[in-house]
Protein backbone atom coordinates (compact mmCIF):
# COMPACT_ATOMS: atom_id res chain seq x y z
CA UNK A 1 0.00 0.00 0.00
CA UNK A 2 1.13 3.41 -0.61
CA UNK A 3 0.01 4.62 2.60
CA UNK A 4 -2.70 4.05 5.44
CA UNK A 5 -5.37 7.44 5.26
CA UNK A 6 -8.15 7.45 8.13
CA UNK A 7 -11.35 9.18 6.74
CA UNK A 8 -13.99 10.71 9.01
CA UNK A 9 -16.80 12.50 8.34
CA UNK A 10 -20.11 12.36 9.84
CA UNK A 11 -22.15 11.92 6.22
CA UNK A 12 -21.91 8.18 5.05
CA UNK A 13 -21.76 9.42 1.47
CA UNK A 14 -18.45 11.82 1.46
CA UNK A 15 -16.72 8.84 3.26
CA UNK A 16 -17.60 6.32 1.02
CA UNK A 17 -16.93 8.41 -2.20
CA UNK A 18 -13.26 9.11 -0.74
CA UNK A 19 -12.36 5.97 0.24
CA UNK A 20 -13.35 4.31 -3.58
CA UNK A 21 -11.23 7.05 -4.51
CA UNK A 22 -8.13 6.42 -2.59
CA UNK A 23 -8.42 2.96 -2.14
CA UNK A 24 -8.39 2.56 -6.12
CA UNK A 25 -5.41 4.56 -5.95
CA UNK A 26 -3.98 1.98 -4.17
CA UNK A 27 -4.41 3.58 -0.23
CA UNK A 28 -5.74 1.59 2.81
CA UNK A 29 -8.29 3.29 3.69
CA UNK A 30 -9.85 3.38 7.45
CA UNK A 31 -13.35 4.68 7.87
CA UNK A 32 -14.87 6.66 11.04
CA UNK A 33 -18.27 7.40 11.05
CA UNK A 34 -18.52 10.14 14.10
CA UNK A 35 -16.16 12.91 14.39
CA UNK A 36 -15.70 12.51 17.80
CA UNK A 37 -13.89 9.07 17.59
CA UNK A 38 -10.86 10.33 15.50
CA UNK A 39 -9.03 10.62 18.07
CA UNK A 40 -8.99 7.06 19.78
CA UNK A 41 -8.85 5.72 16.19
CA UNK A 42 -6.20 7.35 15.52
CA UNK A 43 -3.86 6.48 18.45
CA UNK A 44 -4.82 2.83 17.58
CA UNK A 45 -4.18 2.88 13.53
CA UNK A 46 -1.26 5.57 13.63
CA UNK A 47 -2.85 6.41 10.21
CA UNK A 48 -0.31 8.40 7.75
CA UNK A 49 -2.59 11.03 7.20
CA UNK A 50 -6.39 12.48 8.23
CA UNK A 51 -8.78 13.88 6.24
CA UNK A 52 -11.43 15.23 8.35
CA UNK A 53 -15.17 16.22 7.16
CA UNK A 54 -17.18 18.75 8.41
CA UNK A 55 -18.96 16.45 10.91
CA UNK A 56 -22.73 17.07 11.34
CA UNK A 57 -22.04 19.65 14.54
CA UNK A 58 -18.84 21.11 12.74
CA UNK A 59 -16.47 20.28 15.03
CA UNK A 60 -14.14 18.97 13.18
CA UNK A 61 -12.07 22.43 13.78
CA UNK A 62 -11.58 21.45 17.54
CA UNK A 63 -10.77 17.80 16.62
CA UNK A 64 -8.02 18.92 14.74
CA UNK A 65 -6.53 21.33 17.19
CA UNK A 66 -6.95 18.11 19.75
CA UNK A 67 -5.06 16.11 17.16
CA UNK A 68 -2.28 18.86 16.91
CA UNK A 69 -1.98 19.00 20.60
CA UNK A 70 -1.68 15.25 20.94
CA UNK A 71 2.08 13.89 21.89
CA UNK A 72 1.56 10.71 19.68
CA UNK A 73 -0.42 11.84 16.95
CA UNK A 74 0.88 15.72 16.31
CA UNK A 75 2.67 14.48 13.20
CA UNK A 76 -0.13 13.41 11.12
CA UNK A 77 -0.63 15.79 8.69
CA UNK A 78 -4.61 16.50 8.62
CA UNK A 79 -6.38 17.57 5.46
CA UNK A 80 -9.95 19.70 6.47
CA UNK A 81 -12.57 19.69 4.24
CA UNK A 82 -14.84 23.03 4.15
CA UNK A 83 -17.86 23.27 2.48
CA UNK A 84 -17.41 26.48 1.19
CA UNK A 85 -13.68 28.40 0.07
CA UNK A 86 -13.32 31.02 1.43
CA UNK A 87 -10.66 32.91 3.00
CA UNK A 88 -12.11 32.66 6.28
CA UNK A 89 -12.37 28.85 6.25
CA UNK A 90 -9.07 28.50 5.21
CA UNK A 91 -7.47 30.57 7.63
CA UNK A 92 -9.65 28.91 10.53
CA UNK A 93 -8.32 25.15 9.51
CA UNK A 94 -5.43 26.61 8.96
CA UNK A 95 -5.31 28.25 12.21
CA UNK A 96 -6.31 25.14 13.82
CA UNK A 97 -3.24 23.11 12.83
CA UNK A 98 -4.64 22.05 9.53
CA UNK A 99 -1.89 21.02 7.09
CA UNK A 100 -4.28 21.85 4.02
CA UNK A 101 -7.98 22.38 3.42
CA UNK A 102 -9.94 21.21 0.15
CA UNK A 103 -13.50 22.41 -0.90
CA UNK A 104 -15.45 20.91 -3.32
CA UNK A 105 -14.45 24.28 -5.69
CA UNK A 106 -11.04 22.51 -5.68
CA UNK A 107 -9.89 19.67 -8.47
CA UNK A 108 -10.19 16.64 -7.53
CA UNK A 109 -6.75 16.04 -9.34
CA UNK A 110 -5.52 18.49 -6.27
CA UNK A 111 -6.67 16.85 -3.43
CA UNK A 112 -4.74 13.86 -4.29
CA UNK A 113 -2.04 15.90 -4.65
CA UNK A 114 -2.35 17.00 -1.30
CA UNK A 115 -2.60 13.69 0.11
CA UNK A 116 0.43 12.32 -1.72
CA UNK A 117 2.65 15.77 -0.56
CA UNK A 118 1.46 15.24 2.73
CA UNK A 119 2.68 11.74 2.88
CA UNK A 120 5.89 12.60 1.84
CA UNK A 121 6.18 15.16 3.73
CA UNK A 122 5.41 12.67 7.22
CA UNK A 123 7.82 10.11 5.24
CA UNK A 124 10.96 12.38 5.53
CA UNK A 125 10.09 14.06 9.37
CA UNK A 126 9.75 10.49 10.50
CA UNK A 127 13.11 9.44 8.86
CA UNK A 128 14.73 12.32 10.20
CA UNK A 129 13.50 11.71 13.92
CA UNK A 130 14.23 8.32 13.07
CA UNK A 131 17.82 9.33 12.90
CA UNK A 132 17.51 11.66 16.01
CA UNK A 133 16.27 8.56 17.89
CA UNK A 134 19.00 6.57 17.15
CA UNK A 135 21.59 9.39 17.63
CA UNK A 136 20.07 9.47 21.32
CA UNK A 137 20.61 5.44 21.61
CA UNK A 138 24.79 6.09 21.11
CA UNK A 139 24.41 9.21 24.13
CA UNK A 140 24.92 12.14 21.92
CA UNK A 141 23.32 14.88 23.44
CA UNK A 142 20.83 17.59 21.92
CA UNK A 143 22.26 20.95 21.30
CA UNK A 144 20.69 23.54 23.66
CA UNK A 145 18.24 25.92 21.92
CA UNK A 146 19.66 28.93 20.50
CA UNK A 147 18.48 32.30 19.16
CA UNK A 148 16.46 31.96 15.93
CA UNK A 149 17.05 34.20 13.28
CA UNK A 150 14.38 36.25 10.80
CA UNK A 151 14.07 33.62 8.01
CA UNK A 152 14.89 34.65 4.14
CA UNK A 153 11.98 34.15 1.99
CA UNK A 154 12.35 34.90 -1.93
CA UNK A 155 9.43 36.37 -3.75
CA UNK A 156 9.59 35.02 -7.83
CA UNK A 157 6.54 37.06 -9.03
CA UNK A 158 5.42 37.40 -12.87
CA UNK A 159 7.05 40.51 -13.20
CA UNK A 160 8.71 43.40 -11.08
CA UNK A 161 6.11 45.58 -10.22
CA UNK A 162 3.68 42.44 -9.14
CA UNK A 163 6.77 41.07 -6.56
CA UNK A 164 7.03 44.51 -4.79
CA UNK A 165 3.37 44.55 -4.40
CA UNK A 166 3.49 41.39 -3.00
CA UNK A 167 6.81 42.26 -0.60
CA UNK A 168 4.71 45.29 0.88
CA UNK A 169 1.92 43.46 1.66
CA UNK A 170 3.90 40.34 3.19
CA UNK A 171 6.21 42.66 4.85
CA UNK A 172 2.79 43.71 7.20
CA UNK A 173 2.22 40.13 8.31
CA UNK A 174 5.44 38.56 8.78
CA UNK A 175 9.20 40.28 10.12
CA UNK A 176 11.25 38.44 7.88
CA UNK A 177 13.69 39.43 5.13
CA UNK A 178 11.88 39.63 1.97
CA UNK A 179 13.53 39.46 -1.54
CA UNK A 180 11.73 40.33 -5.16
CA UNK A 181 13.79 37.82 -7.46
CA UNK A 182 13.81 36.82 -10.78
CA UNK A 183 13.54 33.35 -12.04
CA UNK A 184 17.24 33.69 -13.49
CA UNK A 185 18.24 35.20 -9.84
CA UNK A 186 16.64 32.33 -7.79
CA UNK A 187 18.78 29.70 -9.30
CA UNK A 188 21.70 31.56 -9.86
CA UNK A 189 21.68 33.31 -6.06
CA UNK A 190 21.85 29.72 -4.31
CA UNK A 191 24.83 28.56 -5.39
CA UNK A 192 25.89 28.48 -2.05
CA UNK A 193 24.23 27.32 1.38
CA UNK A 194 25.02 30.80 2.85
CA UNK A 195 22.84 32.57 0.32
CA UNK A 196 20.19 30.28 -0.34
CA UNK A 197 16.57 31.64 1.07
CA UNK A 198 14.65 29.55 3.67
CA UNK A 199 11.63 30.18 1.50
CA UNK A 200 10.10 30.81 -1.71
CA UNK A 201 6.90 32.45 -2.39
CA UNK A 202 6.89 31.56 -6.73
CA UNK A 203 3.91 32.39 -9.06
CA UNK A 204 2.51 29.21 -10.96
CA UNK A 205 3.33 31.13 -14.42
CA UNK A 206 6.57 33.86 -14.97
CA UNK A 207 7.83 34.68 -18.23
CA UNK A 208 5.77 31.58 -20.04
CA UNK A 209 3.18 29.21 -18.42
CA UNK A 210 4.26 26.91 -16.25
CA UNK A 211 7.47 28.49 -15.89
CA UNK A 212 7.38 28.50 -12.15
CA UNK A 213 6.66 25.26 -12.42
CA UNK A 214 9.64 24.46 -13.59
CA UNK A 215 11.32 26.39 -11.35
CA UNK A 216 10.02 24.36 -8.46
CA UNK A 217 11.53 21.13 -10.36
CA UNK A 218 14.88 23.32 -10.55
CA UNK A 219 14.73 24.06 -7.01
CA UNK A 220 14.48 20.92 -5.49
CA UNK A 221 16.73 19.14 -7.63
CA UNK A 222 19.54 21.66 -6.30
CA UNK A 223 21.44 20.65 -3.13
CA UNK A 224 21.39 24.08 -1.58
CA UNK A 225 17.62 24.43 -2.05
CA UNK A 226 16.52 21.11 -1.81
CA UNK A 227 14.99 21.74 1.85
CA UNK A 228 13.43 24.98 1.24
CA UNK A 229 9.94 25.77 1.27
CA UNK A 230 8.06 26.52 -1.63
CA UNK A 231 4.82 27.82 -1.69
CA UNK A 232 3.24 28.24 -5.72
CA UNK A 233 0.60 30.53 -6.08
CA UNK A 234 -1.32 29.87 -9.25
CA UNK A 235 -4.92 30.83 -10.81
CA UNK A 236 -8.42 28.79 -10.98
CA UNK A 237 -7.87 29.84 -14.68
CA UNK A 238 -5.19 27.05 -14.72
CA UNK A 239 -6.42 24.61 -11.70
CA UNK A 240 -3.97 21.89 -12.99
CA UNK A 241 -1.23 23.70 -11.93
CA UNK A 242 -2.08 23.53 -8.40
CA UNK A 243 -1.74 19.62 -8.14
CA UNK A 244 1.46 19.63 -10.66
CA UNK A 245 3.35 22.24 -8.39
CA UNK A 246 2.53 19.86 -5.13
CA UNK A 247 3.57 16.52 -7.42
CA UNK A 248 6.92 18.54 -8.38
CA UNK A 249 7.58 19.45 -4.50
CA UNK A 250 6.17 22.34 -3.56
CA UNK A 251 5.20 22.49 0.13
CA UNK A 252 1.79 24.62 -0.39
CA UNK A 253 -0.06 25.86 -2.87
CA UNK A 254 -2.42 29.29 -3.12
CA UNK A 255 -5.75 28.20 -5.14
CA UNK A 256 -6.75 31.77 -5.29
CA UNK A 257 -3.97 34.39 -5.72
CA UNK A 258 -1.92 35.96 -3.84
CA UNK A 259 -3.28 36.26 -0.13
CA UNK A 260 -0.74 37.98 2.18
CA UNK A 261 -3.02 36.70 5.14
CA UNK A 262 -3.09 33.43 4.12
CA UNK A 263 0.37 33.13 3.00
CA UNK A 264 1.76 34.24 6.45
CA UNK A 265 -0.39 31.68 7.94
CA UNK A 266 1.00 28.79 5.89
CA UNK A 267 4.60 30.23 6.06
CA UNK A 268 4.72 30.75 10.03
CA UNK A 269 4.10 26.68 9.97
CA UNK A 270 6.42 25.52 7.42
CA UNK A 271 9.25 27.97 8.99
CA UNK A 272 8.84 26.65 12.00
CA UNK A 273 8.66 22.69 10.76
CA UNK A 274 11.45 23.87 8.84
CA UNK A 275 13.91 24.84 11.80
CA UNK A 276 12.69 21.92 13.49
CA UNK A 277 14.09 19.50 10.63
CA UNK A 278 16.97 21.58 9.89
CA UNK A 279 18.50 21.83 13.71
CA UNK A 280 17.25 17.47 13.34
CA UNK A 281 19.68 17.31 10.37
CA UNK A 282 22.77 19.09 11.82
CA UNK A 283 22.72 17.57 15.49
CA UNK A 284 22.41 14.38 13.42
CA UNK A 285 25.49 14.86 11.54
CA UNK A 286 27.80 16.48 13.80
CA UNK A 287 27.03 14.03 16.50
CA UNK A 288 27.18 11.03 14.97
CA UNK A 289 29.77 11.65 12.02
CA UNK A 290 32.50 9.82 14.39
CA UNK A 291 30.56 7.21 16.10
CA UNK A 292 28.74 5.65 13.30
CA UNK A 293 30.89 6.67 10.32
CA UNK A 294 33.06 4.97 7.93
CA UNK A 295 36.36 6.87 7.54
CA UNK A 296 37.16 5.67 4.49
CA UNK A 297 33.95 6.07 2.86
CA UNK A 298 31.77 8.53 4.13
CA UNK A 299 29.07 5.79 5.02
CA UNK A 300 27.62 4.70 7.86
CA UNK A 301 28.68 1.88 9.36
CA UNK A 302 27.16 -1.82 10.93
CA UNK A 303 27.23 -0.12 14.38
CA UNK A 304 24.56 2.71 13.03
CA UNK A 305 23.02 0.37 10.68
CA UNK A 306 22.17 -2.55 13.69
CA UNK A 307 20.15 0.57 15.07
CA UNK A 308 18.60 1.83 11.70
CA UNK A 309 17.49 -2.20 11.01
CA UNK A 310 16.14 -2.30 14.57
CA UNK A 311 13.90 0.50 13.78
CA UNK A 312 12.60 -0.68 10.22
CA UNK A 313 11.61 -4.26 12.29
CA UNK A 314 9.68 -2.53 14.71
CA UNK A 315 7.93 -0.36 11.89
CA UNK A 316 7.29 -3.20 10.29
CA UNK A 317 5.84 -5.42 13.19
CA UNK A 318 3.98 -2.64 14.37
CA UNK A 319 2.74 -1.22 11.16
CA UNK A 320 2.91 -3.76 8.55
CA UNK A 321 5.12 -1.26 6.68
CA UNK A 322 7.50 -3.59 4.12
CA UNK A 323 11.05 -3.10 3.93
CA UNK A 324 14.41 -4.80 2.06
CA UNK A 325 17.82 -5.56 2.91
CA UNK A 326 20.63 -5.63 0.28
CA UNK A 327 23.70 -7.49 1.32
CA UNK A 328 26.19 -6.48 -1.65
CA UNK A 329 30.14 -7.59 -1.92
CA UNK A 330 32.56 -6.95 -4.62
CA UNK A 331 33.66 -9.89 -6.27
CA UNK A 332 37.28 -10.95 -6.63
CA UNK A 333 38.58 -8.11 -4.26
CA UNK A 334 41.38 -9.38 -2.88
CA UNK A 335 42.75 -9.54 -6.32
CA UNK A 336 42.48 -5.48 -6.69
CA UNK A 337 44.45 -5.26 -3.75
CA UNK A 338 47.08 -7.87 -4.38
CA UNK A 339 47.94 -6.66 -7.57
CA UNK A 340 47.51 -2.77 -7.18
CA UNK A 341 47.94 -2.27 -3.78
CA UNK A 342 45.82 -1.29 -0.88
CA UNK A 343 45.71 2.46 -1.73
CA UNK A 344 44.09 1.47 -5.34
CA UNK A 345 41.76 -0.33 -3.12
CA UNK A 346 40.67 1.79 -0.69
CA UNK A 347 40.04 4.64 -4.02
CA UNK A 348 37.89 2.05 -5.89
CA UNK A 349 36.05 1.24 -2.29
CA UNK A 350 35.69 4.83 -2.29
CA UNK A 351 34.49 5.22 -5.98
CA UNK A 352 32.04 2.28 -5.26
CA UNK A 353 30.27 3.84 -2.24
CA UNK A 354 29.60 6.91 -4.54
CA UNK A 355 27.78 5.14 -7.19
CA UNK A 356 26.00 3.14 -4.62
CA UNK A 357 24.95 6.27 -2.98
CA UNK A 358 24.16 8.05 -6.22
CA UNK A 359 21.79 5.47 -6.73
CA UNK A 360 19.84 5.28 -3.68
CA UNK A 361 17.22 7.71 -2.58
CA UNK A 362 17.61 10.05 -0.09
CA UNK A 363 16.49 8.17 2.79
CA UNK A 364 17.38 4.27 1.97
CA UNK A 365 20.11 3.28 3.96
CA UNK A 366 24.05 2.52 2.67
CA UNK A 367 26.41 1.26 4.71
CA UNK A 368 29.89 -0.11 4.66
CA UNK A 369 29.73 -3.51 6.52
CA UNK A 370 33.42 -4.29 6.71
CA UNK A 371 36.50 -5.48 3.71
CA UNK A 372 34.56 -4.99 0.58
CA UNK A 373 30.87 -6.02 1.79
CA UNK A 374 27.91 -3.34 1.61
CA UNK A 375 24.41 -3.06 2.71
CA UNK A 376 21.54 -1.33 2.10
CA UNK A 377 18.20 -1.20 3.61
CA UNK A 378 15.03 0.20 1.81
CA UNK A 379 12.43 1.32 4.01
CA UNK A 380 8.35 1.17 2.74
CA UNK A 381 9.01 -0.43 -0.85
CA UNK A 382 7.35 -3.23 -3.03
CA UNK A 383 9.23 -5.80 -4.25
CA UNK A 384 8.88 -4.25 -7.96
CA UNK A 385 10.50 -1.56 -6.75
CA UNK A 386 13.61 -3.46 -5.16
CA UNK A 387 14.29 -6.01 -8.14
CA UNK A 388 14.79 -2.72 -9.98
CA UNK A 389 17.03 -0.95 -7.11
CA UNK A 390 19.18 -3.87 -6.95
CA UNK A 391 19.70 -4.26 -10.68
CA UNK A 392 20.70 -0.46 -10.75
CA UNK A 393 23.37 -0.88 -8.27
CA UNK A 394 24.73 -3.84 -9.87
CA UNK A 395 25.07 -1.78 -13.29
CA UNK A 396 25.94 1.26 -11.13
CA UNK A 397 29.37 -0.84 -10.51
CA UNK A 398 29.94 -3.26 -13.21
CA UNK A 399 28.80 -1.30 -16.36
CA UNK A 400 31.82 1.69 -16.33
CA UNK A 401 35.34 0.24 -14.72
CA UNK A 402 37.16 2.78 -12.20
CA UNK A 403 39.55 4.96 -13.23
CA UNK A 404 42.11 5.36 -10.15
CA UNK A 405 45.43 7.79 -10.47
CA UNK A 406 47.70 5.37 -8.99
CA UNK A 407 46.38 2.72 -11.84
CA UNK A 408 48.00 2.44 -15.15
CA UNK A 409 44.58 1.21 -16.84
CA UNK A 410 40.92 1.56 -15.63
CA UNK A 411 40.08 -1.42 -13.19
CA UNK A 412 36.82 -4.09 -13.75
CA UNK A 413 34.99 -3.88 -10.89
CA UNK A 414 31.73 -6.21 -10.10
CA UNK A 415 29.45 -6.83 -7.37
CA UNK A 416 27.04 -9.96 -6.23
CA UNK A 417 23.88 -8.74 -4.79
CA UNK A 418 22.06 -10.62 -2.06
CA UNK A 419 18.39 -9.46 -1.55
CA UNK A 420 15.93 -10.24 1.34
CA UNK A 421 12.05 -8.57 1.23
CA UNK A 422 10.33 -8.44 4.32
CA UNK A 423 6.67 -8.46 3.55
CA UNK A 424 7.08 -11.15 0.55
CA UNK A 425 5.46 -13.74 2.76
CA UNK A 426 1.83 -14.21 3.97
CA UNK A 427 2.15 -12.97 7.91
CA UNK A 428 5.94 -12.14 7.84
CA UNK A 429 7.54 -12.26 11.44
CA UNK A 430 11.18 -12.28 10.73
CA UNK A 431 13.24 -10.49 12.68
CA UNK A 432 15.49 -7.44 11.06
CA UNK A 433 18.40 -10.23 11.93
CA UNK A 434 16.65 -12.94 10.12
CA UNK A 435 15.89 -10.66 7.23
CA UNK A 436 19.62 -10.10 7.20
CA UNK A 437 20.46 -13.47 7.12
CA UNK A 438 18.53 -14.27 4.71
CA UNK A 439 20.05 -11.95 2.74
CA UNK A 440 23.45 -13.37 3.36
CA UNK A 441 22.05 -16.66 1.69
CA UNK A 442 21.39 -14.74 -1.34
CA UNK A 443 24.40 -13.46 -1.27
CA UNK A 444 26.61 -16.69 -1.54
CA UNK A 445 23.86 -17.79 -3.48
CA UNK A 446 24.72 -14.87 -6.02
CA UNK A 447 28.62 -16.18 -5.60
CA UNK A 448 28.02 -19.60 -6.46
CA UNK A 449 26.29 -18.44 -9.76
CA UNK A 450 28.78 -16.76 -11.21
CA UNK A 451 29.43 -13.15 -9.42
CA UNK A 452 27.88 -10.43 -10.58
CA UNK A 453 23.92 -11.13 -10.25
CA UNK A 454 21.69 -10.80 -7.66
CA UNK A 455 19.92 -13.01 -6.04
CA UNK A 456 16.64 -13.17 -4.20
CA UNK A 457 16.08 -14.60 -0.84
CA UNK A 458 13.30 -17.56 -0.14
CA UNK A 459 9.99 -16.12 -0.72
CA UNK A 460 10.84 -13.45 -3.28
CA UNK A 461 9.90 -13.46 -7.07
Amino acid sequence: MSGRILIADDLATNRIVLKVKFTVSGYDVIQVERIDDVLETARRAQPDLIILGRGQSGQSLTICSALKKDANLHTIPVILFADKDSQHNRIAALEAGADDVYSPDVKESTLSAMVRNLIRMRGTYDEIMRHRDISAEFGCAEDAASFVPAAHIALVAPEPEHGLLWRRKLGLELPHRLDVLTKSQALSDVSTLKNAPDAFVISASLAGESDGLRLVSELRSRVHTRNAIIVVIHDRDRPHDGAMALDLGADAILNCGFDATELAVRLKTLLARKRELDALRKRFDHNLSLAVQDPLTGLHNRRYAQSYLNRLEQEALTNGQPYAIMVLDLDHFKSINDRFGHGVGDQVLIEVANRLRDNLRAFDLLARFGGEEFMVALPDVSQKDVMAMAERLRRAIGDLPIYVAEATFPIAVTVSVGVAVWGDQPNDSRSAHELTRAADQALYASKSDGRNVVTFGRSAA
